[in-house]
This record gives C-alpha cells, structure tokens and sequence, in this order.
C-alpha cells in the first residue's frame, strides 16, 4: 500500500538547504498535480515562433496536459491566443497542429468564430443569447524578439522587466528574422523536474558528455575558465555580441515578475561554434559581424532556457506528461535565409545537442529509477549545482505561494 504523502508546507519545510529533494517531489501524482496549478498553469510557456505565423489566418496549437492554445494572426495581422475550445459544448475548436483559415469552425456542431475570437455564427442559437459574451477565451500572449510565449494563468506575472532586460541581450541576434531548421522530441520516463534539474548543471558534463565537453569550457574550473571568457569579451565586443549578466532568477518572482537570465561564456579554443569540429555551421545572425567564440544561455522563466551561438539558436521545451513521464523538445533555429544543403547542413547543425539529449535521456532516466527506490535518501548538492539549489528553492516557494493564495 502507498503511504501517504505529506503536504507540500511539511515536504517543504523539511527540505535541507544544500541537499536535493525529498522523493515525493519526484514520484507523488498529488505533487504532479499541486506542479499542474502552480507551475505549468502560471509561467510563460514558449508556444510559437513568428516565422510559423507569416500570414493573417496561419495558427498553431500549443497543447499542454489537459490544455491547448490556438496561437494565430488575425485579419490584421496581430497575434491573438485563445483556448482550443468551442464555447458550444467544449469541444476542440482546432484538431490539425497548424494551417490557415478564415475562420475557426468547430467540427462538431459548426459553431464558427472570427479570428479576432469573436462568435461569427452558431446555427440555430436563439435570439435571446448574448452572442457577443460567447466569444474564445482568450490566452495571455507576449511577443519577446520573435518568440511568442503564453500564460494559462488568469492574472501571469508581469512581462515587462523581462522584456526591458532581455531585449538589448537578444536583440543583436534578430530571432524574429530565423526560421525553425529542425525540431525533435525526446520522451523521458521521468519526472520534469529531474530532466529540468540536469538541464541546469554541468557537474555531470565532464563524465557523461565527451562531445559537448571538448568545445563548451563550463564545465570547468574558475581558474581555466576565466582567462577563456576574458579573450572572449574582447571578441564578443569585436564582433556586436552581448557579455551583459542578467541573473533575475527567484528573486524577480519574489516581486511579480517573471524570472529570466542571461548569460555569455567561452568556448575552448579552436571552436566558433557548437559544432563537431569548432568550424562554423550556418550564416551568422542578424547583426553578428563575426564568431566570438562563445555560446549565451538565457533563460525565460524557470521553463524556456535557451542556447545562443552566433550562427544558430537552440530552444528548450519541457512539457510534463505524469508524475513518471515528460519529454524535451529541442528546436534548431538559423537565419531566415539560410538554405538547408547550401547554407548549412542539417546533420552537423543538429549533432551536438542531438546527441548531448539522447545522453541525457538515459542519464535522467536511471536517476527516475534510483529516486524511486526505497532506499533513496537526498544527498548534497556540490558547488557546481548551485543552479540546482536555486531552482529548488523557486519552485518550493512557488508551490507554497499556490498552497496559501490557490
């Protein structure tokens, strides 16, 4: 028989600093459920890159859980997001994942709506109706250089800081003019919350990645480390690449706003890029004059990090499924006018951080199967982990802000 789980205020409160979670923030359904409120129902979730709506009428689904998004381009050419449900009888509104329509038209009763979210016709509805009240819900929906992120929550954290921040970090890459090279997904049986916690340390790199190990130096000491950022710099400057250190993580959503970082760091010597051989893989990005020899992580609340080379970008998608199970999506992006075959190659672009995940997949899922055994205690973290125990330390409180406010 299952033994009960202790609530989130006592699993809290018993968490040592330093140390990694209790094992029912791992495997407890009544944990997944309090991270579907709390977590995936709160933060700003990427959805949808501009280039995937060019046209007034494009849409995409974002589906997460029980819920999915329409993410579309109305008439006039503004981003709108709404729930993918009919306001009929709740059916899916949107069942293709993408496509272009003049309107949104239900499939089971024909209820059709404009696609400013508006009740455009609904046959036979009495005239007694409010029909203007019977339009889509709408899903809060920002615009951040090309990315479009969406919130569930009916009040989402603010934006704005983030954006303020952000914005002269990313800017020089010019996101918006990239298109979508490729995209994966990897199915992990595990817990989010393990595959997001060795997302975010590199004490594991030296032993378990060969690959990203001989070209990333960050997983390395201070001391080799940091005569290869200071040559960096000077590079970086060169070459119209932002160094500035935005690190708002815990302590912006201690404000209400959304967490968010950036950060820029060296590659070892002889790599432009994260390639297999350092050389470089596809056209530099927007106003990029040259390789600096470096890669940025940034990071758009604690779900959406992403990785910025001077010729490509990589985003990170994790999307929970259980307690037990959850996938990472990976999406490859280069300039808007790069040509797979003539610009770059798809197999060497995609490479490193194919074959990284893959490594991480089986690395995460043995540690799903070893936090699941009676036997599991949790252990101290090591200074390398530091962005561990700063993940812990936001999530638990986000959880208990959720217990006490709901």
């Amino acid at each position: 028989m299952r033994q009960p789980v202790p609530s989130v205020p006592d699993l809290v409160a018993a968490q040592k600093p330093g140390h990694a979670m209790a094992q029912a923030f791992y495997t407890s359904p009544e944990i997944f459920e309090a991270d579907r409120n709390a977590i995936f129902g709160r933060e700003w979730l990427l959805a949808a890159h501009v280039s995937e709506l060019r046209n007034p009428g494009d849409y995409v689904l974002f589906d997460l859980l029980d819920d999915s998004v329409i993410i579309c381009r109305d008439a006039d050419g503004a981003l709108r997001a709404f729930a993918n449900l009919c306001r009929h009888r709740g059916s899916r509104l949107c069942i293709a994942p993408r496509g272009n329509l003049r309107r949104f038209t239900c499939p089971y009763h024909a209820w059709a709506f404009n696609l400013d979210g508006s009740l455009f016709h609904a046959r036979l509805l009495e005239d007694h109706h409010d029909r203007d009240a019977l339009g889509l819900f709408p899903v809060a929906l920002e615009l951040l250089e090309g990315l479009i992120y969406v919130s569930l929550a009916k009040q989402p954290t603010d934006f704005a800081a983030l954006r303020a921040a952000l914005t002269p970090c990313l800017a020089p890459f010019d996101l918006a003019r990239t298109r979508i090279a490729h995209r994966a997904t990897y199915p992990v049986q595990a817990n989010w919350k393990l595959l997001l916690e060795n997302y975010n340390e590199c004490y594991h790199c030296a032993s378990a990645h060969p690959e990203f190990s001989r070209s990333h130096a960050i997983h390395m000491t201070e001391e080799r480390v940091t005569p290869l950022n200071d040559a960096m710099q000077a590079r970086a400057a060169a070459c119209g690449v932002p160094t500035t250190l935005v690190d708002r993580i815990g302590q912006s959503r201690r404000e209400g706003e959304t967490d968010h970082a950036y950060n820029r760091y060296a590659l070892l010597d002889g790599y432009q890029t994260g390639s297999e051989d350092g050389a470089p893989l596809a056209p530099l990005l927007g106003r990029i004059t040259g390789h600096d020899g470096g890669a940025s992580d940034a990071y758009v609340g604690m779900l959406n990090p992403m990785l910025l080379y001077c010729d490509h970008a990589v985003l990170y998608r994790f999307f929970p499924i259980d307690a037990n199970t959850c996938a990472q999506e990976i999406i490859w992006l280069v300039h808007e006018d790069a040509e797979a075959g003539r610009d770059y190659d798809l197999d060497r672009l995609i490479w490193l951080w194919d074959v990284t995940t893959r490594a991480d997949k089986r690395i995460v899922e043995a540690n799903a199967r070893g936090v699941a055994s009676r036997h599991y205690v949790p252990g101290p973290l090591v200074p390398m982990e530091q962005y561990i125990a700063r993940f812990i330390t936001t999530y638990q409180a986000t959880l208990t802000q959720q217990e006490t406010t709901g």
